[in-house]
């Protein structure tokens, strides 16, 4: 069993210490005054070794180092985060797991940043997690870039969408229009036999009715002379 620490810092800039001094004054306002965060790093301290996590182009991102003497930081302040149960040789197998699913390529200072890994890596030690306030500007900036994206995705789907159904609608108007012409043609074709056929058929009656009368004429005629 072992005391569990984050450790904060501000970010400090490789040469020019006004951009320092102004982010620590930043800092100091919005997580004192406003008590909504800032822009920190933090680690995770535990069994006398602090874990963080930054970019690299090879290799894991996860790294180790002397507590609160990380030199690409300025140390901040220390936050309890109560005790692991884990003994220290399944703590070191908890960090290499980690270090196995935390490339250096997949930092992401949004949405994968060193303060996310201290949450991955006090959840693996059972003990509780970093205050909301540590990531609270990247999370916020996140969600709403992540907002953004969707929007943007949205709209891009609606104008495919609506594309494709004019497109749909000009094929559809195209194919009636010839599927109306072709009826149009087929009805004055029926009509045109239809008719044909009955003025076939009246001549027909016609003529009949010509030799029926006569037939009956004669035999009236016939029937006279006898």
């Amino acid at each position: 069993m072992a005391l569990v620490t984050l450790n904060v810092y501000d970010i400090k800039h490789p040469s020019n210490p006004s951009v320092t001094t102004a982010v620590e004054s930043l800092n100091s306002f919005t997580r004192h005054a406003l008590n909504v965060g800032g822009i920190f790093h933090g680690a995770v301290e535990v069994f006398g070794d602090e874990y963080s996590f930054g970019y690299c182009e090879h290799g894991s991102g996860v790294y180790r180092c002397e507590p609160k003497r990380n030199s690409a930081y300025t140390y901040r302040e220390s936050v309890a985060l109560g005790v692991t149960s884990l003994s220290p040789t399944r703590v070191a197998a908890a960090v290499a797991t980690l270090r196995a699913q935390w490339s250096g390529r997949s930092y992401d200072v949004l949405g994968r940043n060193c303060n996310h890994f201290c949450e991955a890596l006090t959840e693996a030690l059972g003990c509780e997690g970093p205050p909301g306030w540590l990531n609270a500007f990247a999370n916020g900036a996140n969600k709403t870039r992540m907002g953004v994206e969707h929007v943007r995705s949205a709209t891009e789907h609606v104008f495919e969408e609506a594309g494709r159904a004019v497109s749909s609608a000009f094929r559809w108007v195209a194919s009636a229009a010839s599927f109306g012409s072709g009826v149009d043609d087929d009805a004055r074709e029926s009509a045109s036999a239809h008719a044909r056929g009955a003025s076939d058929a009246s001549e027909y009656e016609s003529v009949k009715g010509s030799e029926t009368n006569g037939d009956d004429d004669e035999d009236r005629d016939g029937g006279e002379g006898a």
